[in-house]
């Protein structure tokens, strides 16, 4: 399909108390950059100044179907949510998420980054109202923003939201949530049996750990440039990468975590929020058992060497009730 990549110089004419209309979005990736020759790829980087999506967000439009008119659609989204009393509960949650989300980044602490991440969270409150927003979009925004113009950004976070189930993890009551868990359950029992044993013994909940996972697709745990192998992966694999994911880093903690003999103490090193960088590299170590070998390159692709039965995965999506919140078995009349 074609590119859905836009210059976003159009000076938009709609007032707001706030001039959020007004600046403009800088690609902050340099995965075009570092294609070029060494010479060439010196001087851009003296010159940056980035206004399309990288060659990495071309490969992610190929998985996704967006209207032919994507770019005045998301506009109109932006100039009909002026009114935000519409939404004015999850504009005051986006408010206050803002600063929250890769607060290492110098982008998303200026004025520009913060306001390219508003007006995509606002746009998807206005296109999906029933929804609005819920914490954990504003990582995964975040981290589409940091290759995308704001209309891919928009465009392929729908496309994430409704091809990719990920919508069905933010609904009341959160049933998407609770499908994950219990297949990140079933696959720890096959693939980690003392640990299942384990977390049987003093309770702990896949929800207590896992959830902030999967409200942000790892944005809480992995840095905003890193989350390029995560989406990559995840538009290849969907949920299944998810769940090797997450299987890996219990791998990885398994001999930490049977050690421990206390619900905080089981918890603690698997409740890494994305807060500084000193935190997901202090992750990375424990991970690594204090060395510091582990790259999140070289973690990408050990995850994909986990093997989990993917056709079985696929089986228990399509006999999950969302209504239910559980699997169920469809028969044939």
């Amino acid at each position: 399909m074609a590119s859905l990549s836009t210059n976003e110089n159009t000076p938009m004419n709609s007032p707001s108390p706030r001039n959020i209309l007004r600046s403009q979005h800088v690609v902050q990736c340099d995965c075009d950059i570092q294609r070029l020759p060494f010479i060439k790829r010196y001087l851009t980087f003296a010159t940056k100044s980035q206004i399309t999506s990288c060659w990495k967000v071309q490969e992610w439009l190929k998985y996704l179907n967006f209207p032919r008119d994507a770019e005045n659609v998301y506009h109109n989204l932006l100039r009909s949510s002026l009114d935000l009393q519409e939404f004015s509960n999850s504009v005051r949650q986006i408010e206050l998420d803002l600063k929250r989300t890769y607060p290492d980044e110098v982008y998303f602490n200026t004025k520009e980054g913060e306001d390219s991440l508003r007006r995509v969270l606002v746009a998807y409150c206005k296109y999906d109202p029933n929804l609005g927003y819920v914490q954990g979009m504003n990582y995964i925004v975040g981290a589409l923003l940091w290759h995308c113009t704001e209309v891919d950004a928009f465009w392929i976070f729908v496309g994430l939201m409704e091809k990719h189930e990920l919508r069905d993890t933010y609904l009341p009551s959160f049933p998407g949530l609770s499908k994950h868990c219990q297949i990140i359950q079933l696959l720890t029992l096959e693939q980690l049996p003392n640990l299942h044993r384990h977390f049987a013994q003093f309770d702990v909940q896949c929800r207590m750990y896992a959830t902030e996972w999967c409200f942000s697709l790892f944005g809480s745990v992995v840095p905003a440039n890193e989350m390029v192998t995560v989406l990559d992966n995840f538009f290849q694999k969907g949920w299944i990468f998810f769940y090797k994911f997450v299987i890996y880093i219990l791998k990885r903690l398994e001999k930490q975590l049977l050690e421990a003999n206390d619900l905080a103490d089981i918890i603690m090193p698997l409740k890494i929020c994305h807060k500084s960088q000193r935190e997901w590299k202090d992750f990375l170590l424990l991970l690594d058992n204090g060395r510091r070998s582990l790259t999140w390159e070289i973690m990408m692709n050990e995850v994909s060497e986990i093997v989990i039965d993917e056709d079985y995965i696929r089986y228990l999506h399509l006999h999950f009730d969302l209504d239910k919140a559980q699997f169920v078995s469809k028969r044939s009349n």
